[in-house]
């Protein structure tokens, strides 16, 4: 690459970068190798087209970036058949529902928008879901709950402690309460795990919920 095609891909590069000492630099050598104005001129242009394609890149990366720090996250549960939407009641509470819960009104008081559906009192949701629809289509009500973050499956079969579901939210440790704080904001006392042919309110599942 000769001297002169070297300070037209520098003159290009200064105005790119915004560089004005560069670009006043260039320009002069510029001169002095016998380059002309009109070649001078050329490199500015491309220079200026490189500017342009790069900011509308920056742009567009940029909005982006903060349209995604706006949008809140959402979690979306998906519960197997309970008779009521947490299934924390009847005479039998299973505490991996009392520390879900519990985590899900932390989880909220965040900013996190929270979404419920229980398969015994909104079947539609279930049915219109179609990755929802696929699970219970191969392996039953054996697949719930379905845990979903920004509509991206998390978790399945089980619910998460409380820990797990805030690591899956990216919730600081520092932001965590205790887990005894959980059982005590819902005023609940929890009971051995339930079997699992026993339903929330202590029925087979086979018959279903209440």
């Amino acid at each position: 690459m000769d001297e002169k095609t070297k300070e037209l891909i520098a003159i290009g590069a200064s105005v790119a970068g915004h560089c004005q000492p560069c670009l006043t630099y260039h320009v002069n050598e510029a001169k002095k190798l016998g380059l002309s104005h009109g070649e001078i001129e050329a490199a500015v242009a491309v220079g200026k087209m490189v500017e342009k394609g790069a900011m509308a890149a920056m742009n567009k990366f940029a909005d982006d970036l903060l349209k995604k720090e706006e949008t809140p996250q959402k979690l979306s549960v998906y519960d197997p058949a309970m008779c009521c939407s947490s299934g924390v009641c009847g005479p039998q509470i299973d505490p991996a529902l009392v520390e879900f819960a519990g985590a899900l009104k932390v989880v909220a008081e965040r900013g996190i928008v929270v979404q419920r559906f229980n398969l015994s009192q909104q079947p539609k949701a279930f049915a219109e879901h179609p990755q929802v629809k696929q699970f219970l289509n191969e392996q039953g009500s054996k697949a719930l709950p379905l845990i979903f973050i920004n509509d991206a499956l998390a978790l399945s079969g089980r619910y998460p402690t409380a820990k797990e579901l805030f690591d899956m939210l990216k919730i600081e440790e520092s932001a965590l309460p205790e887990r005894d704080s959980l059982f005590k904001n819902l005023r609940l006392k929890a009971t051995p795990p339930r079997k699992t042919d026993v339903s929330c309110c202590g029925g087979s599942d086979e018959g279903g919920c209440c």
